[in-house]
């Protein structure tokens, strides 16, 4: 269907004919026009872009300004086009074979569409409910929920494209970690419907980094995007606070080094950020 959904490939220092996410859903539908967000660093040789897929929208970021902006970016692109949707897609998922049309299926729903998303091992994790210290729904099946309720990851997320620029768009201060449910807090407040759709996308997650120096710098983003977010009353704020610990705790015992920890509290307590980006209680 012509002008129907646009997708974006957000990369970093991955050749886009090596992502799962191309293999398994942009390249078996034949979907020739997409848009691939290039986050590598100029020492990374990509592709040659223009003469391997003439009808991608190749956009080179080597400052690599993060996820939000090339959303961004990709909805005033399909607004331009006349695209209906957008999906947003990670370089690393992996999408069965019934999942374009399934996203078809769903194109004049008016609220998000999304895939229910399960780890490398397998486990649930998105949706999530929508305080951290509730563990993700285990055995939910496809239909129609709220993001009052639920909240979904970026990658496989499918989105009005005039509802994406109602609600705002990405926070670009919030480049990784949270800005899929920071992002879905704005939305919500225009269209809080989600369809899940019925398949099971799996996803590779950073966290599975299994070098301590890489994941001690890739912590240290997670702890900057989580100081940009704006929160919604005490619940909001215990929530994301009592996730930020658990997250780190859970790094502390699978690295064996308090290191986690000690960043954690001294972000907590010498962050100008940490007691000023939620509302009034």
């Amino acid at each position: 269907m012509a002008n129907s959904i646009l997708p974006v490939i957000v990369l970093y220092q991955t050749r886009l004919s090596d992502s799962a996410t191309y293999q398994s859903l942009i390249k078996p539908n034949g979907i020739e026009e997409f848009v691939v967000y290039d986050n590598s660093p100029d020492t990374f040789a990509q592709e040659d872009i223009a003469t391997l897929y003439p009808r991608a929208i190749y956009v080179r970021d080597t400052q690599n300004s993060g996820l939000p902006k090339a959303y961004n970016l990709t909805a005033k692109r399909a607004n331009e086009l006349g695209y209906k949707r957008i999906l947003l897609l990670d370089a690393d998922t992996s999408f069965p074979p019934e999942a374009f049309i399934a996203y078809l299926a769903a194109l004049d729903f008016e609220g998000l569409a999304a895939p229910i998303a399960v780890t490398s091992q397998g486990q649930p994790f998105s949706p999530a409910r929508m305080y951290a210290w509730n563990k993700p729904p285990i055995g939910i099946k496809s239909g129609d929920y709220s993001l009052k309720h639920l909240r979904v990851i970026n990658s496989g997320l499918c989105i009005p494209t005039t509802l994406f620029l109602e609600s705002g768009g990405y926070d670009e201060r919030i480049y990784l970690d949270f800005a899929d449910f920071q992002f879905q807090q704005k939305v919500r407040a225009n269209n809080d419907r989600l369809r899940l759709l019925a398949f099971t996308v799996t996803q590779q997650f950073s966290r599975d980094e299994k070098n301590t120096v890489q994941a001690i710098r890739r912590f240290k983003i997670y702890l900057e995007c989580a100081n940009a977010c704006v929160l919604e009353g005490l619940r909001g704020w215990l929530s994301h606070h009592y996730g930020i610990l658990r997250g780190t705790l859970g790094l502390c015992k699978r690295h064996h080094t308090a290191k986690f920890l000690i960043l954690y509290l001294k972000n907590l307590f010498h962050s100008k950020n940490s007691a000023k980006r939620h509302t009034d209680f």
